[in-house]
């Protein structure tokens, strides 16, 4: 209890001086936004939104200035290429359809232009220490949230995500971001670093997301790198009991939920080796992706624009496959950007893919330049290994926590080193 009080103050009491108002602001969204996104995606792109809108006024006012250094100015433009691709293919291929819909969901990659004067009215080091901890909690909440539905006959846990497949994708990142607070010195922290780690595996499992599952062993790699860097506040051997005994435990109450996943994937697999024309979830991928990338060769060049997505990759399909295939994208994001915008879509995408790490790379040398590449990491790779399986991009989701994480990324200096959220 002392130390939620001592969090309360923390988050909503900031140290007084000048932009006390908006950096108490700062610390109440980045919290927030760390806590939702399993519980409530939608409240995160509302977060984002409300910090855009408040960022161009602030600018427009001259209460902000835009003072945004080179390495900044690099990663905005590299993540704004990517919707200023996708907005003019709308436009270059009719026919139109629901044009404005389509150059609306694509405004949060615009976003680090306005969040990160905003963001730099905190102090240094204040943010991310603050994000890393709201994940912990956010993935603790999220996990009992998924445990009921297992619980209570679900076949594929969602939490608040109305999407198993997100969830996945949440659980793994948040869960990785979340484990990075074992190098607090607070007890408290740390325990929340390593049930929030244990709580994003739980809901991988429990979310059935097999493509999630893969990034579980290059996160272990980051971390290895991190952590063999930068000293922690707790003994290996504590540690290694904790972690093993969460490990169990989540395995333990997942173990249905893996067989059943793993027997899927078995008979899907058994399905395609009949050729009995059945469709199936692996069935459905091999012929999207066989339909995109033949829709690809046909005009490599402007694509066919989002809003003919489907269209496009249906019209290179036999005829009695397309009534089955009720899906709006073709589960691989490189593979979606070619046929939205491509070549120029899937190199506009890997190069937005990129800025994280572009921005944390070109850091001075420090605690925070290893913080920030390591945040990247387990950013970008979350997103290219489960994408290429799954769902990337141009989702409700998933775009607002890329972009707010690229801003939180660059935020600090090289220099700044790590510090708990409860200092005192």
């Amino acid at each position: 209890m002392k130390y939620l009080r001592q969090l309360k103050i923390a988050v909503l009491y900031p140290e007084n001086g000048a932009g006390s108002a908006l950096d108490r602001n700062n610390r109440i969204a980045v919290f927030l936004f760390a806590i939702l996104p399993g519980l409530s995606p939608n409240f995160n792109s509302f977060i984002l939104l409300g910090s855009m809108v408040w960022g161009l006024y602030c600018l427009a006012t001259g209460s902000l200035a835009l003072n945004l250094s080179k390495s900044d100015r690099l990663v905005a433009i590299g993540m704004s290429i990517y919707p200023l691709v996708m907005i003019a293919s709308i436009f270059v291929n009719p026919p139109y359809s629901e044009e404005l819909d389509w150059i609306f969901r694509l405004l949060p990659f615009f976003s680090v232009w306005l969040l990160l004067p905003r963001m730099r009215q905190s102090p240094d080091g204040r943010l991310v220490p603050l994000f890393i901890l709201g994940a912990g909690i956010g993935m603790i909440i999220t996990f009992l949230f998924s445990l009921l539905q297992i619980m209570f006959l679900m076949e594929r846990a969602e939490a608040g995500t109305s999407n198993a497949a997100l969830l996945g994708v949440i659980g793994i990142l948040f869960g990785g971001i979340a484990l990075l607070n074992v190098q607090s010195p607070k007890s408290v922290e740390q325990r929340i670093a390593i049930l929030g780690y244990a709580a994003g595996l739980g809901c991988v499992l429990l979310s059935g997301t097999r493509s999630a599952w893969l990034v579980i062993p290059v996160h272990i790699v980051i971390f290895l790198w991190y952590f063999s860097k930068h000293s922690f506040h707790l003994s290996l051997r504590s540690l290694a009991i904790t972690g093993s005994l969460l490990f169990a435990g989540i395995i333990a109450l997942g173990s249905g939920q893996i067989l059943h996943r793993i027997e899927a994937l078995q008979e899907n697999m058994a399905s395609l080796e009949r050729s009995d024309g059945e469709v199936t979830s692996l069935s459905a991928r091999f012929a999207l992706y066989k339909g995109a990338i033949s829709a690809i060769s046909k005009d490599p060049l402007t694509g066919y624009g989002p809003q003919n997505r489907m269209a496009s990759v249906l019209a290179e399909l036999p005829d009695s496959l397309r009534p089955q295939l009720t899906y709006s994208h073709v589960h691989n994001g490189f593979l979606t950007a070619g046929i939205d915008a491509g070549i120029f879509g899937i190199a506009a995408l890997s190069l937005m893919l990129a800025t994280p790490l572009i921005g944390a790379w070109r850091k001075e040398a420090g605690p925070g330049r290893d913080l920030a590449i390591a945040l990247a990491l387990l950013l970008v790779s979350s997103y290219v290994i489960t994408g290429s399986f799954g769902i990337m991009f141009n989702q409700k989701a998933l775009d607002p926590i890329f972009a707010y994480l690229v801003a939180l990324i660059c935020v600090d200096r090289g220099s700044t080193g790590f510090a708990p959220v409860v200092r005192n």
